[in-house]
This record gives C-alpha cells, structure tokens and sequence, in this order.
C-alpha cells in the first residue's frame, strides 16, 4: 500500500495490541484521500481509523495465510467425504456417450502414446461439437455427474480422468472405453446398442440439428463482428420448423433474415438479453408466415463447406445412423421416418426362447436380421421393416 507521510509523531499513551510497544500517530495521504492510523514502534503493525484498510504487518499477514490454509483443509475434507458416484458406462445418456466417444476417437489409437487423462486445454477449441457453448454445456453435465474428474494436484488447468466401470471392471484404460464406444456407434448396432430407446436418439438427433443451425448462424455473423447464439425460445421454435422444413430451408430463412437485419443495422455487436437471437427469431418467423400464406417454395442451402464439421455431428449422421448430406436436405420426420424401425428393433429385441437380450448378430442384412442367443444358444430371424 502507498502512502505518503504528512505527519508522524510518536504517541506513548497508546500501545500496540500485539507487543504493548508504543504507538505512532501517522497522517498520510493515498490517491488525494486523508488516511489517518496508529503504527506500532517496534513490529509496525498498524491500526486504521477506517475499516477500507489492512494491516500487511508480519504477524497480520501469518495470520491471514494461516487462516486461507484451513479454509482450504476445510473445503479438501469436505470433498473427500462426498461420496463419488462410479456409473457403468452403458448406464451413460445417449448424448453422453456420444460426447465422449467425440472427444476421445481423434486422441486414443492403439498405435500412438496417450495417458489416462483428458487434457481439455489442448482439445477444447477443436470442433467437438456444432458450437462452443453447446460444448461447455455438455461438459459442464459430465463434471456434475461425476462422469469425468478433475486430476488431483494437476501441473496443468483442466486435466480430468473417466470415472466409470466398463463390464464391472473399475478404472478401465481410456483405450478400452474408446474401443468399446466404437463398438457401439461404428459396428452398425452389431456388437451393442449405446440407447435405452428409438426416442432417446430422436431427441438427440434434434438437438444436433439444432445445434448445427446455432453454429450456421454464428458463422454467418462471424464476418460483421456480431454476437449471437441460441436460446430456449429460439429452440423451440427451430424444432416446430425442423417438423416441416429441411435443415437448408432453415438455413435459407435464417441468411435472408440475417442479411435483412445487417442491411437495417438492426443487429448489435453484443448479444444482450439475447436482443439479435430474438430479432433474428421475429424475422424468421415473419418470413415463414408469409411464405405460407403466399405459398412461397422455400429455398434450399447447402451446408457451407467452409463451416467445420463437428466430430459429434460426423459420427451420428454419418457413421451411426449411415446417412449422407441427405440428412440437411429433408426434413426431420422423413429423415426420422427411415432411422426409426431399425433403432426400434433393436432397443427391445429380446432371445424368443429364453428372453435373454444378450444376443450376437450372425448376419445383418438391409431389411433382415439373423440373431444368436448367447445364453441358450437359440437362433431367432426378423425382418426389421
């Protein structure tokens, strides 16, 4: 703290609370402000008349160190008693599992060196996701869930390690829970299903779309420095489009409306209280009224090939549901249309002898199913359409 002395006198009728020396009086000043305060002649602890100031003196300072180090004891015992929950991996949400396996499938290969641990600093702005806030969301709901774990005494920010069992086993290698991530989303639903039902990957299925259209209109207003994202509202009302319209006639609307907006400098720098999310929602909204009303053909808009794909969206459509960029040019219904039976069939396949859903794919064709019961060795045959 800089002070500059005024007045300085020695005042004996008033004696330090920490060794009874005698006491200065001190008049100063700091930053044109009148500071008045006692100061101790032999330890210079210091008493001030305001309670804006502190004392730095030796004994003042070890007493805030030492009372910092049991806050921090308090907060360690409080974490070691909590109870840190270990779920198998199977019992992960869709999306979980579909997050997870986005992080690690670029990072873990058999034949490259790796640790156990997820170093987020080196990986978080690589396209994980269709955008960064949807990103830190997800993230934010493995942590909570204690699904991932923050490495104790890490030597960097924001290293973390999977907390789950795979098969029973505890602490499996991240190479085993990739490779089994892989299995379930890579091997057409042949060595396991990562859903409890057809509806759970529907959802996230729309919420990826979704996601997709944030990220179309982020990179849009990239180029003007303006800010915008999603919101509960705005998600909404992109979900009762995506029933109609494919993800291009939504990405169509949503540049005319865009530009519209650019060209009446409507659009703001920051996006506060969601003030473009919302323009942008009223213009889109207006536009589709019109449309239908005058019964408009809505255009069609390719993804733009310059937008980075998200490894999230590359391995649902593309690897586990085995669409192409179909899935942008219809609309979610008939996209859904065609996914459904399959996924269907096989969230309540179950052995027609014995009941056991621990079932191994002989053959997997288009429309036909050949099933092999590994309890009771029975063989069952399905069309799946």
């Amino acid at each position: 703290m800089l002070l500059q002395i005024l007045q300085k006198q020695l005042d004996e009728s008033t004696t330090c609370p920490l060794c009874q020396a005698a006491m200065y009086w001190i008049e100063a000043e700091q930053y044109d402000q009148d500071v008045q305060f006692h100061e101790c002649s032999h330890c210079a602890h210091r008493v001030f008349q305001s309670d804006k100031f502190t004392c730095h003196c030796d004994s003042c300072a070890s007493k805030r160190k030492k009372l910092l180090q049991e806050t921090r004891l308090q907060e360690q015992r409080k974490l070691k008693k909590k109870e840190i929950v270990e779920l198998e991996l199977r019992q992960l949400s869709f999306l979980h599992k579909l997050f997870l396996l986005s992080i690690l499938d670029n990072q873990i290969q058999e034949y490259s060196a790796h640790d156990e641990f997820i170093h987020w600093e080196k990986i978080k702005y690589q396209p994980i996701t269709p955008n960064y806030y949807f990103q830190s969301t997800l993230l934010k709901q493995l942590l909570k869930d204690q699904i991932l774990i923050a490495k104790d005494f890490a030597e960097e920010a924001h290293e973390y390690y999977v907390n789950v069992r795979l098969e029973g086993y505890t602490e499996p290698s991240l190479f085993s829970i990739t490779q089994q991530l892989r299995h379930w989303f890579y091997e057409n639903l042949k060595l396991g299903i990562p859903f409890k039902d057809a509806d759970e990957v529907k959802n996230t299925l729309y919420l990826i779309l979704y996601q997709e259209i944030v990220q179309f209109m982020q990179y849009y207003c990239k180029s003007w420095g303006v800010q915008i994202a999603g919101n509960q509202s705005f998600q909404t009302f992109c979900y009762r489009l995506m029933d109609t319209l494919a993800v291009g006639q939504i990405y169509y609307l949503i540049q005319t409306a865009l530009e519209y907006l650019h060209e009446q400098k409507a659009l703001k720098p920051r996006n506060e209280n969601f003030i473009n999310t919302n323009l942008l929602k009223k213009t889109v909204q207006q536009y589709r009224e019109r449309s239908l009303a005058e019964k408009w053909e809505t255009s069609t808009l390719p993804r733009l090939p310059t937008m980075p794909l998200s490894k999230m969206s590359e391995i649902l459509f593309f690897k586990f549901l085995g669409y192409d960029e179909r899935i942008f040019f219809q609309p979610g219904w008939r996209s859904w249309k065609k996914i459904e039976p399959r996924l269907n069939f096989y969230s309540v396949k179950r052995c027609m002898y014995c009941g056991s859903n621990d079932l191994a794919v002989d053959y997997d064709a288009e429309e036909y199913v050949s099933l092999f019961c590994r309890r009771c060795k029975h063989q069952d045959h399905y069309f799946t359409r």
